[in-house]
Parts: structure tokens; C-alpha cells; sequence
């Protein structure tokens, strides 16, 4: 089941990266199958390390009678191991949830005294309904809170966006819906931001990022090929724990895709970059 659902998963996440577009879609699963699974999970990571962190800390507070003694630097390790290495903006955010979990189990703790003295079959029902959940909210509200974020980021490629200039113009969209339905309109560029989804030494498969258009461009044709940030889609960076603790800044690498856009176009085809 689990496997299923992760299939599931993919197949829905391919789905909304195509923009809703079967034939897209299958390009996309046909192209980079197992970059869908890998390059998913990436992307959400400034979520699961936090999500971890702290999950890891609650069960070994709440099952912690359950638990061997062997297991507990286990736990440790793991725990602050991946509560380092969490984005401070992101741990916070998980942080707040947990508050809201802690405020949960006291609720369903109080209600429990209130139903204990409750005879009969309706109250034995309701107190076997708050055992069932007692100690489980962390997971009902994480799961609601990743599933939120799942459909949010939805159309999110799990790739990292790239800034590309072309020699001889190519085609970036056959369809503007907006103008005319159903007719064919050509629109090229030089320069554009997308995702490579898949390349050989010959070819490098790009999609799009604004038209999720599926192109295939001769690697002879590419002059620039940057990575970027694209600021519309991406998660916004931010500096682990880790190196807050240290006073250190963030220093993204990458700076954002419409600005690198931006400054190729106004350089001549043709000219490299110059060499510091």
C-alpha cells in the first residue's frame, strides 16, 4: 500500500508540473522516471528534516516507556542531527505545529476525565475513540500540514531551473490560448527559463517554466546554460540551525532566473561571459 501510494504520489506530482496536460505528463514520466521520485523528495527537504527533527522527539517522549534503552543515542543522534541541519525558518514553523499538537493531547486528555465518568456504551465509545488518537496528533495535523504543501507546490519541477541562451531561436510554446484556441501559434526565444529534464551528449530535453512546453534543443545550439533560482516556483532558502547558531548569514549561490534573463539579454548572441 505504502509503495502504491507513493507511486500515486509521482504520477500526481508529474501531473501537476505538466500543468494538467497528459501528454505532458507522459513525456515527463517517460523522460526522467526515477528523477520523479528522487527530485520530489529534494525538493521538500527544507520540510522533512524539520518534520524528522521533531517527529523523531515526540514519539520518544510519548512512547518512551516502550522504547530500549539501546535505541535512545539512536534517537538522539537523530533527532539533533536533523534539527541542525533544518532551515531556522522551517523549524519554526514546525516548532508552531508542535505547540499545536502538545494543545491537541490536552485536549483529548481532559476530555477522556470528562468521559470516564460517562456509564454505558456511548461512553466506553467515546473514551476508546480518544485512546485511538492519544499521542497521534502530531501525525494528523504533519500529514494535513505536507498534504497542504503538496497541493500548493503542486506544479513545482523537481529539478533545479536553469537560464538558457540558444544560438538559433527555438520553439518555447504552438499554443496561445489566450489569443486564439485550438490554432497553431509559434512563439521562439533565445533566452528563457527552464528545467532540463533529461540530456544525452547530443540532446537536452528542457521544460519550460512558464509554458511547460516540452522542448528538445541540439546541445550545439546551447551558448549558456546557468543555474538559477526561480523565485515563482521554488522554496525561498534559508540558513540551517546550524549556522544561525553560529551568527553566519544565508548565501545562496543561486541568484534568482528573471534577473539572469535579464542580463543576457542584454549582451550580444554569441559573446561568453568575461573571466574574473
Amino acid at each position: 500500500m505504502g509503495s502504491a501510494l507513493l507511486l500515486l504520489l509521482f504520477i500526481i506530482k508529474s501531473y501537476g508540473v505538466a500543468r494538467y496536460s497528459l501528454t505532458t505528463t507522459t513525456a515527463l514520466l517517460v523522460a526522467t522516471p526515477s528523477q520523479v521520485a528522487l527530485g520530489t523528495v529534494t525538493i521538500y527537504a527544507y520540510y522533512v528534516l524539520p518534520a524528522v527533527a521533531l517527529g523523531t522527539a515526540w514519539f520518544a517522549v510519548m512512547f518512551r516507556d516502550r522504547i530500549r534503552p539501546a535505541l535512545w543515542p539512536l534517537i538522539v543522534i537523530v533527532a539533533t542531527l536533523t534539527a541542525l541541519a533544518s532551515p531556522l525558518t522551517y523549524l519554526v514553523r514546525g516548532f508552531a505545529l508542535l505547540m499545536v499538537a502538545i494543545w491537541v493531547e490536552m485536549v483529548i486528555r481532559r476530555y477522556r476525565r470528562v468521559w470516564a465518568d460517562l456509564a454505558g456504551e456511548v461512553g466506553r465509545r467515546r473514551r476508546r475513540i480518544l485512546s485511538g488518537l492519544q499521542g497521534l496528533s502530531i501525525v494528523y495535523l504533519g500529514a494535513g500540514a505536507m498534504a497542504g504543501l503538496f497541493l500548493f507546490s503542486l506544479d513545482v519541477p523537481w529539478v533545479s531551473a536553469q537560464a538558457f541562451q540558444v544560438s538559433d531561436p527555438v520553439v518555447v510554446s504552438t499554443q496561445n490560448k489566450q489569443l486564439r484556441d485550438n490554432e497553431l501559434t509559434i512563439d521562439t526565444a533565445h533566452r528563457f527559463v527552464g528545467y532540463p529534464i533529461d540530456e544525452n551528449e547530443e540532446w537536452v530535453t528542457v521544460l519550460h517554466a512558464d509554458t511547460r512546453y516540452i522542448m528538445r534543443i541540439p546541445q550545439s545550439k546551447v551558448e549558456f546554460r546557468l543555474t538559477c533560482h526561480n523565485e515563482a516556483d521554488q522554496l525561498h532558502g534559508d540558513r540551517p540551525l546550524f549556522e544561525a547558531l553560529q551568527g553566519n548569514p544565508y548565501n545562496s549561490h543561486n541568484i534568482d532566473c528573471r534577473k539572469v534573463v535579464n542580463d543576457l539579454e542584454k549582451r550580444p548572441l554569441g559573446r561568453p561571459f568575461p573571466v574574473q
